[in-house]
């Protein structure tokens, strides 16, 4: 049984709103998707919305950027300064642009780029996710997209997009790398991922002790000082905001590949490159 009580556990820092809705929704909402069928399927969702939501923090992808982090981010779309500038600080005509005619969007003065920017747990993203994950739950996100964010809707839209994609299925052969590519398109934050999931492991079944680990999820501090290292270090335009959101997520894959280290997320090996104490 999922409780208030274990969600704070597992979301600390987690929106209030948004705990006491998954709370009272989760058992009835995970037995109609069979997620609470076997340990691998509940344990899998659990983490994986625990690395993409940053702990119940972020439900809205944040496209606020500055002009030379759009020649960084997308370097094909923006190669200079100048094409970038118009862009930069402007979350609504970056989304219009960057998302036109893919995913089901139309051009970019249909706003659809906007209209169908990442949200949820699981940020579901451009008309087609909407309109396929509306389509596995009942409702009409594609008209009203806005419902993916909010606290009533968020935990169903996540287990639409869940249902949409078949996760369960590669639960069950216990691939979770599968689950990872299926939900991220890659890999990307794959070791954020694996330490959720081994926090998830712990908080659910506390009678049989720590699992192994190679790190525990970072706390708000370990991300802020991470960030301000490596705003100094190629990544200028990274907040400095204690969320490990896909940017900073990025930016540390970035980094890591840059230095030869493993893949990996905020671990010894990462500070010791940053000289974070």
């Amino acid at each position: 049984m999922i409780s208030l009580q274990i969600l704070q556990q597992l979301f600390p820092r987690g929106r209030q709103d948004m705990l006491q809705a998954f709370a009272s929704q989760a058992n009835s909402v995970f037995a109609d998707f069979g997620i609470s069928k076997t340990a691998n399927r509940l344990q899998f969702f659990l983490a994986q919305i625990g690395h993409e939501s940053a702990g119940l923090t972020v439900v809205e992808e944040n496209l606020n950027y500055s002009a030379r982090r759009l020649t960084q981010v997308w370097p094909s779309r923006f190669p200079t300064l100048a094409s970038a500038a118009p862009f930069a600080n402007n979350p609504q005509a970056l989304a219009n642009k960057v998302y036109a005619n893919r995913m089901g969007n139309g051009a970019p003065d249909s706003g659809d780029g906007w209209s169908y920017r990442g949200r949820g747990y699981i940020q579901i993203t451009g008309r087609d996710g909407y309109s396929n994950v509306g389509a596995a739950i009942g409702i009409d996100l594609v008209n009203n997209p806005g419902l993916a964010a909010t606290p009533a809707d968020a935990l169903q839209v996540a287990c639409g997009f869940w249902k949409w994609k078949n996760i369960n299925a590669a639960c069950d052969t216990g691939d979770f790398v599968k689950v990872t590519r299926l939900i991220n398109g890659g890999t990307v934050g794959l070791a954020d991922r694996q330490a959720w999931l081994e926090k998830v492991r712990t908080v659910l079944n506390p009678a049989s002790g720590p699992q192994p680990t190679t790190s525990a999820p970072p706390t708000k501090d370990d991300i802020r000082r991470v960030q301000q290292a490596l705003q100094s270090r190629g990544f200028p335009s990274l907040a400095a905001d204690g969320i490990m959101g896909p940017k900073t997520s990025a930016a540390i894959d970035t980094f890591r590949r840059s230095n030869g280290l493993p893949p990996g997320s905020i671990d010894a090996a990462l500070k010791q490159a940053l000289n974070i104490s």
